[in-house]
């Protein structure tokens, strides 16, 4: 009997498996797999080499292949099915719910997807070929075709029955749609209701009215809105005639915000389509490169900048030490600001209706932590150059930087996303280049100015 507790994978375990699969010692290679969670196992099948996941991977049958098979990061899980014939893909593809298997079939080439879909059962590819029409970052791309619904007019014991036919089909049942006629989306019923309801109540006397649908093709953030604004764990995908096409639930959902967060922490640091599992260096590096090159330019930028104040410097070199410590005022500023705003913004922490109130908070802020900074460097500069004037000029070029940099950062996420630009895609080089370029303006104009007045 399988006990499915859950496996911390360790070094350990990584190589007492390493070993049994050296042995080809299959039985207890399955004993170990059949009393593992699938998430456990993909963490495990993510630490071997290529050659010993693929023979654990081939000893799981479809249906345990199809489980252990979504959880395995994508990077890995590509290599694995680049391996597998197509017979062995279309037996796990009809294992899987309708979602899950068109994320596998959606990812690979087209001509071998269509070769997929041509050798699965004919109702499986059906579902696959209607799925797959919808942008994969879409409602109606992460959504699944396994649902129960009955009619309105329906009576529970009914619903019941149908609820048992569906038992094998549809899993995670939290509540039971409700349709007319015409199919169109008019109610739910929740478990609770169902069961503790009389048999031949009438299901349009006890279902809930006031359902939150989304539409098929809205985008899948709009989907994680809803979800967490409404506590929901079941949410209904309708078409543009409001009739119930698909589900999405809370496991969904969950994937979405992985999927989100990683996306615009990657857009955020310059490291687009990398996944954390990739093992190929050109392919890391591709994904690089172009944002090095393009803080490269900014760099040189910032460089043109200075050269401009090169006589400001030859009169007082000292200034030049406390470049680091400006760049990294302004850019810490920037950042953190940027940060907050980005992540606001992709939660719905943060509404564009209140844009005006976010700056103002974020100006607050800027000011207050540039008055501190900006007192303390002013004192360190005028002990170190013992002129405690050229002290007080540093400290207020630092109080407008930070403001400056505050300010940069918080309203550039916030104006891209008022001209529908993905904020986590621009936000990073623009905040960067842009803070590098300003505080050594203002930094350096306001000590030109300074020898100016003292000349």
């Amino acid at each position: 009997m399988s006990t499915f507790q859950t496996t911390p994978i360790d070094e350990k375990l990584i190589e007492t498996v390493k070993t049994l699969i050296q042995q080809k010692d299959r039985p207890a290679l399955l004993k170990f797999m059949d009393d593992t969670r699938a998430a456990d196992t993909a963490d495990l099948i993510e630490h071997l080499d290529p050659e010993d996941r693929l023979y654990i991977f081939k000893l799981l049958g479809p249906e345990g292949a199809g489980d252990v098979l979504v959880e395995i990061e994508a990077s890995v899980q590509e290599s694995i099915i680049s391996d597998l014939d197509n017979s062995a893909i279309s037996e796990i593809v009809e294992e899987l719910d309708s979602d899950d298997a068109a994320d596998i079939v959606g990812d690979l080439p087209d001509e071998r997807a269509k070769k997929i879909i041509e050798a699965v059962e004919d109702h499986v590819s059906d579902e696959l070929e209607k799925l797959l029409t919808y942008p994969e970052d879409s409602a109606g791309g992460i959504m699944a075709l396994e649902f129960v619904a009955v009619r309105a007019a329906s009576t529970v014991r009914e619903a019941i029955e149908i609820l048992r036919t569906k038992r094998d089909e549809v899993e995670n049942v939290y509540y039971i749609f409700v349709v007319d006629q015409s199919n169109r989306l008019v109610g739910a019923v929740s478990l609770k209701d169902l069961i503790l309801e009389p048999p031949e109540r009438m299901i349009r006397d006890i279902m809930d009215p006031e359902i939150i649908s989304v539409s098929v093709d809205q985008d899948q953030e709009e989907a994680y809105h809803l979800v967490k604004k409404y506590d929901l764990v079941s949410l209904p995908v309708v078409d543009a005639h409001h009739c119930l096409v698909g589900r999405i639930t809370h496991d969904d959902i969950i994937d979405v915000i992985e999927e989100e967060a990683d996306e615009d922490m990657a857009f955020m640091a310059g490291v687009i389509d990398q996944e954390f599992a990739e093992e190929s260096s050109i392919k890391v590096s591709r994904a690089r490169l172009p944002w090095l090159i393009a803080g490269l330019f900014g760099g040189i930028l910032a460089a043109a900048v200075i050269d401009q104040f090169e006589s400001s410097l030859e009169k007082i070199l000292a200034l030049s030490f406390f470049f680091p410590v400006i760049m990294a005022m302004g850019g810490n500023t920037g950042t953190q600001a940027a940060t907050v705003a980005v992540r606001g913004l992709a939660t719905g922490d943060i509404s564009m209706l209140k844009v005006g109130k976010r700056l103002w908070l974020e100006m607050r802020v800027a000011m207050f932590n540039g008055i501190i900074c900006g007192i303390l460097l002013g004192l360190i500069v005028g002990v170190w150059l013992k002129d405690f004037r050229l002290g007080s000029v540093v400290s207020l070029a630092v109080v407008l930087i930070i403001l400056n940099s505050g300010f940069i950062g918080a309203a550039v996420p916030l104006a891209l996303k008022r001209l529908n630009i993905d904020p986590a895609l621009a936000t990073g080089p623009i905040v960067t280049t842009s803070n590098d370029v300003l505080s050594l303006l203002i930094y350096l104009g306001f000590v030109t100015l300074f020898l100016h007045v003292s000349a």
